[in-house]
């Protein structure tokens, strides 16, 4: 109510002169017809017919005999006028579906008519009545004035405008009648009409005001009432009512729905018979206080399943102040619980594979050691996974997962029970060994190794996989958890680079080794950057005639500080961190553009890694690089090992098949020292076979390596297929290559690998060897 008045002063001030602020009220669309019906019921609801015939049997009888026959005639057919023309607006009103506005707009010509047939009956009956009766008249007249005001209150300018009307008659029939003596009743008509402006305005402001906030409110509790029912009936909460004792009364729908019971047997029925336990108490609690309370979490079972409900409460009290009651609402927060216990878990543990993860993992490593007695072992086994990037990249993720859940399981059942096995991500996992000494903790690793080297049948395809474990054992190797970690680390990587699918124990020395080994790639990664790789070329002989047939490209790496450094410890640097690739892109741009340079019938020869055969940039690389450098495809020979066509089997054969249709060139390296799967020289017909140097070196030695040569020579011959021996360095091995129908040869014996830029040319090349191996060659 203070906030009204407040307004209406507000209202008032803007306009203290005209008042129009007080009748100017927004309506929103679609509320025009209901704010007219209201104005027209407010004018409706006055008995005007009354009011008319009264006014008139009032002014006849003031007149009395001065009215004459003339003058009564002629106000009771105008009284008469005005209520039919009111029998017949009402009749119009009460048609259906009438127009409101335009009742409105009837009722205000109605106004008009009447007001019009009273003020020339009150300005004729001023000439006509004596003194004493023209004084009653006044009275009578003003009073009118003050009934029709404010009986059409809601057309307030109208109201004011109809009822100076009426003022203005009497003035000037006064006026007429006595003179300027009668000025008086003009400044009482003035002053009665100030006064009605400021009443009927304001009457008005109040009037659209009281309608305008009672429409709000009542569209708000329409609006409360839908929600309330439609929370009730279809939300995950409910509304409860208890009676005095606590008992459940007209349970709705929802509630009902919730514990699977009837309406009928949950009427009635003690809201803490819902509960037992603890709940049940914590809730009579609440209820024998007396307090209002808020979201208490209670746990009740439903069937065979345990839910958690929020519930709310107030007390309904009379007027003394005693609780009559209690109302409420219930929340259904079970799925939010299970989320909140989801979120906690996966804080603590591995959604993939259910074991511990890092930080369930640290804190247990802290407790185990800060409880540690000062001869007590705690052992940590850094597990990853040999060959997972493979499986990983050739079967898919979904088949690396199960690899990694089926890990998971074996590891669990590889360990001690009180082993506490965790995933650190990717294909790390970590064992905590407490109470287990250096010894102990080597038991636990081969067990594990044992466990990982099954195969994995994954629907159908199998998988190998195998593990590097790194061993750290606490106090010997660190104290703390952090620095325990990072040495169990370094040993793992130590046992990777011996070789894999091994243990190894952590050493001081080890944490050397492995930062040598990482400043060593920040150099490489820094080498090609700056240029400092280079490429040194070994020439390939024909054997039947002594001539360079071309020359195979070998990566080398001048270091500014280390010198050359050799690739077999570069090389697997780059392997591993994925850097091969881009080495290999720039490998096959740089052996192109210097064979550019060279006779037309020399080839370039060019290894590849396992990783450069999984890009999908090596064939836009090698069409490129042809094309830029103007080398034929047929000068450019690809190698390429046998353990490369162990992944990804289908996807390899089918870019070497696009190679070769290039007119590339196929060379299978270091034959037989892999898997030596002959279905491979069946499934792909590559142009050349390397025979490894492990054979040559020993081919006049034993029997076993001659045996292994020649039918590799053999098979070669009736394949089709272009034999060359790696690594010959003595005349006896040159003889019984020849003499086995080999047709290529490369090695010391002829040359090591030089830079570009002191390769002879083919007509000064003989010049360099020695005159046995030129008689040899030419035997």
């Amino acid at each position: 109510m203070l906030g009204q008045r407040r307004q209406e002063h507000r209202l008032i001030a803007e306009a203290p002169i005209t008042l129009h602020a007080l009748i100017r009220h927004e309506i929103a669309a679609g509320e025009e017809a209901w704010f007219a019906r209201c104005r027209a019921d407010f004018l409706r609801s006055f008995p005007t017919l009354l009011l008319e015939w009264t006014r008139l049997l009032i002014l006849l009888s003031l007149l009395g005999a001065s009215a004459g026959h003339a003058y009564a005639s002629c106000i009771i057919l105008g009284c008469l006028a005005a209520s039919a023309a009111q029998i017949i607006a009402q009749r119009a009103e009460n048609r259906h579906n009438s127009d409101e506005q335009r009742n409105l707009t009837r009722r205000g010509w109605l106004m008009a008519l009447r007001t019009l047939w009273w003020s020339v009956a009150v300005c004729w009956g001023s000439l006509l009545a004596p003194l004493p009766a023209r004084e009653a008249l006044i009275a009578l007249t003003i009073a009118m004035m003050m009934i029709d005001g404010i009986t059409a209150t809601t057309l307030p300018r109208l109201a004011l405008g109809l009822a100076m009307l009426q003022g203005i008659a009497l003035t000037l029939g006064c006026v007429l009648a006595e003179g300027f003596a009668a000025a008086w009743v003009g400044v009482i008509v003035l002053v009665v009409g100030t006064f009605l402006h400021w009443t009927l305005f304001n009457l008005y402001y109040m009037f659209a005001t009281r309608r305008l906030r009672t429409r709000r409110l009542s569209q708000s509790h329409e609006t409360v009432r839908l929600l309330l029912n439609q929370y009730d009936d279809e939300g995950s909460d409910w509304l409860y009512e208890l009676d005095a004792s606590g008992a459940i009364r007209h349970p709705s729908a929802r509630f009902c729905a919730a514990l699977g019971l009837e309406p009928g047997v949950l009427d009635g029925l003690e809201l803490e018979a819902l509960f037992t336990g603890e709940a049940a108490q914590a809730l009579a609690r609440h209820l024998q206080a007396g307090q209002p309370f808020r979201a208490q979490v209670l746990s009740l079972v439903i069937g065979d399943e345990e839910r958690w409900w929020s519930i709310s409460g107030r007390p309904i009290t009379d007027a003394a102040g005693a609780c009559q009651g209690w109302r409420g609402f219930v929340a259904d927060i079970t799925e939010a619980r299970r989320a909140e216990a989801r979120v906690t878990w996966l804080a603590h543990y591995d959604a993939l594979t259910g074991l511990a993860n890092r930080a369930l993992l640290q804190a247990n490593l802290e407790r185990v050691l800060a409880g540690r007695r000062d001869r007590e072992r705690v052992s940590l086994l850094y597990i990853d996974l040999d060959l997972f990037k493979e499986v990983n990249d050739g079967l898919g993720h979904g088949a690396g997962d199960a690899v990694l859940i089926e890990t998971a399981r074996r590891l669990e059942h590889a360990v001690r029970p009180r082993d506490l096995v965790a995933r650190l991500g990717g294909d790390e996992f970590v064992v905590l060994a407490d109470g287990a000494d250096a010894q102990s903790a080597r038991i636990i690793a081969e067990s594990i190794l044992a466990a990982v080297a099954q195969p994995i049948d994954l629907d159908g395809q199998i998988a190998h996989v195998g593990a590097s474990i790194g061993i750290a054992t606490a106090p010997t190797d660190a104290l703390n958890a952090g620095d325990l970690l990072r040495a169990a680390d370094v040993a793992m990587y130590h046992a990777k680079a011996a070789g894999r699918r091994g243990f190894a124990v952590f050493d001081p020395d080890m944490q050397t080794r492995v930062r040598e080994r990482r400043e060593l790639e920040l150099d490489l990664r820094a080498a090609i950057r700056l240029g400092q790789l280079q490429l040194h070329y070994q020439p390939l002989l024909d054997l039947t005639d002594g001539r360079t047939v071309g020359h195979e490209a070998l990566l080398r790496w001048q270091h500014p500080t280390r010198g050359l450094i050799s690739p077999d410890d570069f090389i697997p640097i780059a392997e591993e961190t994925g850097l091969i690739v881009e080495i290999g892109q720039w490998v096959i741009r740089e052996a192109l553009s210097e064979a550019s340079g060279w006779p037309e019938q020399m080839t370039v020869a060019v290894n590849l890694s396992p990783a450069q055969l999984r890009d999908r940039a090596l064939l836009p690389t090698i069409v490129q690089a042809l094309a830029g450098s103007g080398v034929a495809p047929g000068r450019l020979e690809l190698e390429i090992t046998e353990t490369m066509l162990l992944q990804d089997t289908q996807d390899v054969l089918a870019l070497l098949h696009k190679l070769r249709e290039l007119g590339v060139r196929i060379a299978l390296d270091d034959f037989g020292t892999g898997y030596s799967s002959l279905n491979y020289l069946r499934s792909f017909p590559f142009d050349k076979i390397k025979i490894d140097r492990c054979f040559i070196a020993e081919l006049t030695a034993r029997e076993d390596c001659q045996a292994i040569v020649r039918s590799v020579l053999s098979m070669a011959s009736d394949l089709n297929m272009v034999t060359t021996a790696e690594g010959v360095e003595a005349l006896e091995q040159l003889e019984a290559l020849r003499a086995g129908g080999c047709d290529q040869a490369q090695g010391y014996l002829f040359s090591k690998a030089v830079p570009a830029a002191e390769l002879e040319l083919p007509s000064r090349q003989n010049a360099e060897w020695d005159r046995p191996t030129r008689q040899a060659l030419m035997l």
